[in-house]
């Protein structure tokens, strides 16, 4: 069930203006909960997010049952907000003409450094773009947006963050038919992905430099270290990390090639990100800040909630990828052979984004690409059987 709360109007506050500025929110096209927006004044790098602790005061009736849901849940028959959606309404960037943000600016070096961090609560003018709209301006409009990320991305490669390219697709139902559409590799999404990320390196490093406790992301070294090319040798890899976890001291995550970093740009949608923003607003406030013992209290119980709903989306999307190949009995299409026993052969099939086995054949090849059948499903078994077409 959806939340729902009486919500208290936007407190008045002395906020940055920073209306001035090109800002841009980039998501899906049927996002309905924009919650960053990105902008570059020829100097600054500006991340700006959805004010959601201007709102969500610590322990607030509100707070509470963010902190019991702990992140919005996205199944395809529909969204279940993390928050009453009249908080999304009012806060969602680019949802009205002027939105309130927290916004995190910082100066990117040539060896994308970053430096002179400033955090401040803001009003900014957001524009929303689907990422294919953001795609066809990149080398005009995003120039030098997309330059200060592919510089920042390059560092994350240095430092050996995991580039896993598997297959993804949305899953949607919409009276009662299924849409399953993959996802392009598009250059806008990886521009948004590393300016999220440069956001979280940067309120790390704020956070650490004023003493202000925080839960930050941290992920360990797999046993090697790789730099996959091929379908087969990215499923490998991936298969050999280890989860990333909360921990209250800054440490590596490994996947994201960051010695610190924490996750700050989705308040709307992740309780953990919220608690980030609790954090930094009553520091900018000179209020007192919570004590990683209340942090611990506050964020731990959340990731075991995280964890439920992470499964509870992998599992839905799976059935209804499965209840549309039962209503599809003939459908065919390709495969990529990924791993390869005496037995089985392990399949990932694009077009579905699904991973599955089929009997091995003594001409498969890692890499290679063949053609298969549904030959059977089993709903309860979360199971779909494919045949091998010559």
């Amino acid at each position: 069930q959806q939340p729902e709360f009486t919500v208290d109007a936007l407190p008045e506050e002395e906020r940055l203006d920073l209306t001035g500025l090109d800002a841009y929110a980039i998501d899906d096209a049927d996002s309905n909960d924009p919650d960053d927006a990105i902008s570059f004044d020829g100097q600054v790098f500006w991340v700006h997010v959805a004010d959601v602790a201007a709102m969500v005061n610590h322990d607030s009736e509100l707070d509470m049952e963010a902190r019991r849901r702990a992140a919005n849940l996205y199944l395809p028959e529909g969204l279940v907000h993390m928050l009453p959606e009249s908080v999304t309404h009012g806060l969602g960037l680019g949802l009205n003409e002027i939105s309130p943000a927290l916004s995190i600016g910082f100066v990117v070096s040539e060896t994308a450094d970053i430096s002179e961090i400033r955090i401040s609560p803001s009003w900014i003018k957001a524009q929303r773009l689907s990422y294919a709209e953001a795609e066809e301006q990149l080398d005009n409009r995003f120039l030098a947006i997309n330059r200060i990320c592919a510089l920042f991305r390059q560092k994350r490669l240095a430092n050996n963050a995991a580039e896993i390219n598997l297959p993804e697709a949305s899953v949607r139902l919409k009276n009662d038919e299924i849409q399953i559409r993959p996802l392009e590799k598009l250059g806008s999404r990886q521009m948004v992905t590393d300016a999220m990320l440069m956001a979280g390196q940067a309120v790390a490093q704020f956070c650490q430099d004023n003493g202000i406790p925080i839960p930050f992301a941290v992920q360990p070294e797999p046993e090697t270290v790789q730099k996959p090319v091929k379908t087969s040798e990215m499923y490998a890899y991936r298969r050999q990390f280890k989860a990333s976890k909360t921990s209250f001291e800054p440490e590596l995550h490994f996947g994201l090639g960051l010695q610190a970093y924490t996750r700050a740009t989705s308040p709307l949608r992740r309780y953990s990100d919220l608690v980030v923003h609790q954090q930094l607003r009553a520091y900018l406030a000179g209020e007192a800040v919570l004590s990683v013992e209340q942090l611990a209290e506050k964020v731990l119980s959340v990731d075991q909630q995280s964890a439920s709903i992470r499964r509870t989306e992998r599992l839905s999307n799976q059935h209804w990828k499965l209840v549309y190949l039962k209503r599809n009995p003939q459908w065919q299409g390709e495969a990529v052979i990924v791993d390869i026993d005496e037995r089985k052969s392990t399949i990932i099939i694009p077009e579905l984004a699904m991973e599955s086995k089929i009997r091995t054949r003594d001409s498969f090849r890692l890499d290679d690409t063949i053609r298969v059948q549904i030959s059977n499903v089993d709903l309860p078994e979360q199971t779909a059987f494919f045949q091998y077409l010559k």
